[in-house]
């Protein structure tokens, strides 16, 4: 009875065995058997295989056959020979067998099985390899705007993803990073969910970034990661890696200082890099004319520091046409104002508060040694200038009072006119006495006449 007992028991686990190791018992021997599929996720319309291992733990495995199929046949689509005989394994021997298959292009997207019989001396046992059918969904970075970013400035990046895959892609966590933690996110984390993109589609997110004041100028890797769920449920994970570029540019101000003779600029580097070989120009410009060198080179500028630059600039305003409040220009150089309203207010203003506008240019080269170009406007002032300017517009000198001859002219011109006045009333007066003068004589006479009679 203890005998009977044993050997049962001896069987009973044997069977366990097998069954969970899912492998065949031959002469003591355990057979394992693995699957893979390449590629992982077959796309319709194209070709993949699966890849039966076995490998013999146990023993010797005298032979081995293994017949396989489809549970879709419209879908997994066997190609080539699914019945084939392994042979014998020695202890510790493995083989491997391949089985291709096909995908039709109309497949649609899901989970199909295919199913393997393995038999042995010792039985038989039933596994089954799951086979991914998706449309291939490929998402790129096909584009990043701006490429660079200046340190200490808030920039805002676009950023244009792309879905080159034939099925839609929903709730796609964009995040992004900087293994230096130097770019960091303003106003917002690194994380940004995209409801969807549809398949052939694109779509664009923005984020506002900004570089450390510690970080150096220089072209920094920032790693993107876009996560999502398949058709079939599978966690996909895409990782892109860009290049943004922490700008070498710098900024400047420009100050104008008064200097006998002479404009003076206090050029300023206000930005936090290096200028190098810096020079201040002054471009040909038509209100403003300069005598001698338009440029002047300053060397290397460090962030911060400052140096001057002269320059013999002469404001060319008097050739030109300007209007000035209550006047309405048909002027030209040497000839007098007309249209004039509002006379008497503007002789008052004062023409000390006129400004104009200078563009003056800056050349340097930046960290990463390439040439830039930027412009400024300074405003001049311009009151000498357009005190004698305003003065030579009219008649081109002045009198010896202070006032332009332009007024003397008017003032003579309204005196002729009250003497022209003046003389007409007296010829009129003098025609009306007269006139009354004759029709008296001639009443006179007649009365005469008629007394003679």
């Amino acid at each position: 009875m203890k005998k009977l007992y044993y050997i049962l028991t001896l069987v009973f686990s044997g069977l366990l065995a097998f069954n969970i190791l899912g492998s065949t018992n031959v002469s003591a021997a355990i057979l394992q058997v693995t699957f893979s599929t390449n590629p992982t996720i077959v796309a319709p319309g194209t070709e993949a295989y699966i890849e039966v291992n076995l490998k013999s733990t146990g023993g010797v495995i005298s032979y081995t056959d293994i017949t396989a199929t489809s549970s879709n046949p419209t879908v997994i689509i066997p190609q080539g020979n699914w019945e084939v005989e392994v042979g014998s394994l020695d202890n510790g021997g493995s083989i491997s067998v391949i089985y291709e298959f096909r995908v039709p292009a109309t497949a649609a997207a899901g989970l199909y099985q295919v199913v393997f019989d393995i038999t042995g001396a010792g039985g038989s046992i039933q596994q089954a390899a799951v086979v991914k059918v998706q449309d291939a969904t490929m998402l790129d970075i096909t584009s990043m705007s701006p490429t660079s970013i200046t340190v200490g400035e808030a920039t805002k990046m676009m950023f244009n993803i792309t879905n080159n895959g034939g099925a839609n892609i929903n709730n796609i966590l964009f995040s992004w990073a900087d293994s230096n933690n130097l770019i960091l996110p303003v106003g917002a984390d690194n994380r940004i969910l995209i409801p969807s993109i549809a398949a052939m589609n694109h779509t664009t997110l923005s984020a506002v970034l900004m570089a450390s004041s510690g970080i150096s100028p220089g072209i920094y890797p920032l790693t993107i990661t876009m996560t999502y769920y398949d058709q079939t449920g599978t966690e996909q994970n895409v990782v892109s890696t860009v290049g943004l570029q922490v700008s070498g540019t710098t900024s400047f101000d420009l100050v104008v200082q008064s200097s006998s003779g002479s404009t003076t600029f206090s050029v300023v580097n206000t930005g936090a890099n290096v200028a190098s070989s810096v020079i201040v120009s002054i471009p040909q410009q038509p209100n403003y004319q300069v005598t001698g060198s338009s440029s002047a080179s300053l060397g290397n500028l460090n962030a911060g520091d400052y140096t001057l630059a002269s320059f013999q600039i002469t404001s060319l305003a008097s050739n030109s046409t300007t209007q000035f409040p209550g006047f309405n220009r048909t002027r030209t150089n040497g000839s007098q104002f007309r249209n004039f309203t509002g006379r008497s207010s503007f002789m008052n203003q004062s023409f000390a508060g006129l400004t104009g506008s200078l563009l003056v240019q800056i050349s340097y080269t930046d960290v990463f040694g390439i040439r830039q170009t930027i412009q400024k406007q300074v405003t001049m002032s311009t009151s000498s200038s357009f005190r004698s300017t305003a003065s030579r517009s009219s008649t081109g000198t002045q009198n010896s009072f202070g006032g332009s001859q332009s007024q003397s002219s008017s003032s003579s011109s309204n005196s002729l006119l009250y003497i022209g006045i003046g003389v007409a009333g007296i010829v009129i007066i003098i025609g009306i006495i007269q006139l009354s003068r004759k029709k008296k004589l001639s009443r006179i006479s007649k009365l005469f006449k008629g007394r003679k009679e």
